[in-house]
């Protein structure tokens, strides 16, 4: 047929303009389906709109004028109720695209471009692939082939009109929302502890709900972190009131434990500070999921909110008490992220050390369980295989930031008393309140249960039993709750005794005595200096004991000290010079090992490892290391000893080994020796220049592996006895 032939259908009294080319509908077009695609936006227009939704299951008798066998017409309407702005969700679109791919279609009905899609990109992709397969599409207005150009020219526009009435439509409807909106109108779900009453926003009326809010902003102010107070609430179960926004128990009250998302909520929408907000939340694609239609929300700045009208409602806090504690929650957060939590761990400083050099936090390393911390600074191994940047004990600069932080409190030790016990006598207050409050409750839920039970009619013992179980219960709730309450008036009366406020005079009088109490944790000692110190950057001289050490204070204010560390060579100490310059003056006076020991701490030398005295032992290692001679040969002794005869211990020294080494090879016969007759019975030894060498070649063999495997087989001939 050459010309265009307009049909007209009548369907259930309804008559509809049909126009149409049958040169391009082919048999091979006929031998594949015709798919007829119903869809409707949103579940409302499926129950209201039943008119459109019979036109387009009424396009399959369209279908079967055409040509095709009732058989071959196939009806997809998975998507009604979806909306055609995206394929996201959309089942029966993404399957029509699959067929037509698959070329199992030749032709696609519906009842207009927008039931396909309202996106240019999947409208395009149909064209694509219906161009591709030959598949024809029809409207209404008639049937098309997207293989021919004026055909798919024609889809085209009408596709893009298609997204330009969905766009209006959103527009209009979103500029009559934020209108409304920036007149602080628009109802929208309001945060728990208030309410919508006659087309405004009042707080709830339960006293206790809004006593509970009023709490948390108190306790938020008081500790200053959102774990603080959830665990304030969970230790006095303190419940937070919650109304039911939907299903069958829609607007009732219910008490439910605290969790973090519910604190967050309250310590961060501005509607507790009396302002009506909107847009908080906004969409954005690059965060949207596939079939999570609200997904994709982004918490958006205070500049960036739609509709912002303060005082609009009754608030909790003032507008400078929110941002204060906005700004709180923010610098809790950044400090989480860049000084980390408190762990457990003996390190006091932990997450708080930085390096001088690299700016970055130092990470604490245990040895093992008992072991003293050690602060590194590991980015130099990590990034680039070098060495630590710098590495120092952690006892020796924990135990300095103490000290100053100990001093930074003490002009306060007064006002910290004061302010502590008037703290504590409101919190008790505030939590008998409270207690009261839910008592009250309970009362009233068991009055009512008894008003119940004795309303019903005595003869309907199926109702009265049921009551009565109730009424059962509500007093055994009253009880228990009457039972908790005196329990923690036992514990913690309202009205604080006189012996309590003495100890909270005494604790904050001394408080280095509280600092080390055995009650307090190291939990708690890291808590209280992260209230005042902000971080301390750590440098390390080098390889020497010295470390220079400024501690940074919230609010400003540094304090500069400086701590040694213990290192590991004797050469790497700052005095080192010093100390071998001391030695050699000492050493040439004639003095002994003990004696210039002694000397060197007094005049303020220390050792490698940090001790404030010099052993015998390390004198004389320092002093064979420096090649100096004593300068008193051992031929004749002015003590009454035989020649080359030495007291066990002074040969311990001479030799450089510990004087229970010598007494153990006495025992085996290793050594010469003989008591002496004075009342102490002490071991003399004998040794000449060559059994010294000997006995010190005999030490060294025994401190290898292999020497101690065979330390009971050594003969006793090899000692030199007789």
């Amino acid at each position: 047929m050459s010309q265009l032939l307009t049909i007209r259908e009548q369907r259930d009294g309804v008559v509809a303009p049909l126009g149409e080319t049958p040169e391009k509908v082919r048999p091979w077009h006929r031998d594949r389906l015709a798919v007829v695609y119903v869809r409707q936006s949103t579940p409302q227009q499926v129950l209201v709109h039943q008119e459109s939704t019979r036109l387009q299951y009424g396009l399959a008798d369209r279908a079967r004028a055409l040509g095709w066998a009732p058989e071959r017409v196939l009806v997809i309407d998975d998507d009604l109720g979806k909306s055609g702005a995206t394929t996201d969700d959309r089942l029966g679109f993404q399957r029509l695209v699959s067929e037509v791919s698959l070329d199992h279609v030749g032709l696609i009905l519906g009842l207009e471009m927008s039931r396909l899609a309202r996106s240019n990109r999947d409208w395009h992709q149909l064209l694509e692939l219906c161009g591709v397969f030959r598949t024809l599409i029809a409207d209404l207005d008639g049937v098309y082939d997207p293989a021919q150009y004026n055909d798919r020219l024609l889809l085209g526009l009408k596709g893009t009109l298609s997204e330009a009435e969905l766009h209006v439509l959103k527009q209009r409807m979103y500029q009559g929302r934020l209108s409304k909106a920036r007149r602080g109108e628009l109802s929208f779900p309001v945060p728990t502890r208030y309410i919508w009453h006659d087309g405004e926003i009042a707080l709830d009326p339960d006293e206790q709900v809004q006593a509970v809010v009023r709490r948390i902003f108190q306790k938020f102010t008081d500790l200053g972190t959102l774990g603080g107070v959830l665990r304030y609430l969970a230790q006095h179960e303190i419940q937070v009131g919650i109304r039911v926004r939907e299903g069958p128990g829609k607007g009732q009250l219910v008490w439910r434990r605290p969790n973090r998302p519910t604190l967050q909520q309250i310590l961060k929408h501005p509607l507790y500070a009396g302002a009506y907000v909107y847009g908080r939340r906004q969409g954005d694609p690059r965060h949207r999921q596939p079939g999570q239609p609200r997904s994709g929300r982004v918490v958006m700045a205070p500049s960036e909110w739609l509709a912002f009208v303060p005082e609009q409602c009754p608030a909790y806090i003032t507008w400078e008490q929110y941002e204060a504690n906005r700004a709180r929650l923010e610098a809790n957060r950044a400090r989480a992220a860049s000084l980390g939590a408190v762990r457990a761990g003996p390190a006091l400083l932990a997450g708080l050390v930085t390096c001088a050099h690299c700016q970055t936090r130092l990470t604490v390393r245990y040895h093992g369980a008992g072991q003293p911390p050690i602060y590194e600074c590991i980015q130099a191994r990590n990034n680039y295989g070098g060495p630590l940047c710098q590495h120092l004990a952690g006892p020796g600069l924990d135990q300095f930031v103490a000290q100053q932080v100990l001093l930074a409190l003490q002009p306060a030790a007064l006002e910290l008393a004061l302010e502590a016990t008037t703290r504590l006598e409101h919190e008790r207050e505030a939590l008998d309140r409270l207690w009261q409050q839910r008592r009250e409750r309970t009362a009233y839920d068991a009055e009512r249960a008894a008003r119940q039970y004795h309303t019903v009619e005595p003869e309907n013992r199926l109702v009265a039993r049921t009551l009565e179980r109730a009424w059962e219960e509500k007093l055994a709730v009253q009880q228990q709750l009457d039972e908790e309450y005196h329990r923690f008036v036992s514990c913690q009366p309202r009205i604080l005794t006189d012996e309590e406020r003495a100890a909270i005079r005494r604790l904050a009088a001394d408080i280095p005595a509280l600092w080390d109490a055995q009650t307090t944790t190291s939990t708690d000692r890291k808590e209280i200096v992260r209230q005042v110190v902000e971080r301390v950057v750590v440098d390390a001289q080098g390889r020497s004991e010295r470390v220079l050490v400024t501690i940074e204070w919230i609010g400003g204010g540094r304090t500069e000290g400086e701590v040694l560390r213990p290192i590991a060579r004797l050469a790497d100490l700052s005095s080192y010079s010093a100390l071998c310059q001391r030695l050699r003056e000492l050493t040439d006076q004639g003095i002994s090992a003990e004696v210039i020991g002694e000397r060197l701490a007094a005049e303020g030398f220390r050792s490698a490892r940090g001790a404030t005295s010099f052993g015998a032992s390390a004198v004389r290692a320092l002093r064979q290391r420096l090649g100096l001679s004593t300068g008193r040969p051992r031929t004749v002794r002015r003590d009454g000893l035989e020649p080359d005869e030495w007291w066990r211990s002074e040969l311990a020294k001479e030799l450089g080994i510990p004087s229970g080494t010598l007494t153990a090879w006495i025992g085996r016969g290793w050594v010469r020796a003989r008591r002496a007759d004075e009342p102490l019975r002490r071991w003399i030894l004998w040794a000449d220049e060559a059994e010294r060498e000997r006995l010190r070649q005999l030490h060294r063999r025994s401190v290898g592996d292999e020497a101690r495997r065979r330390w009971t087989d050594v003969p006793s001939q090899e000692a030199g006895h007789d």
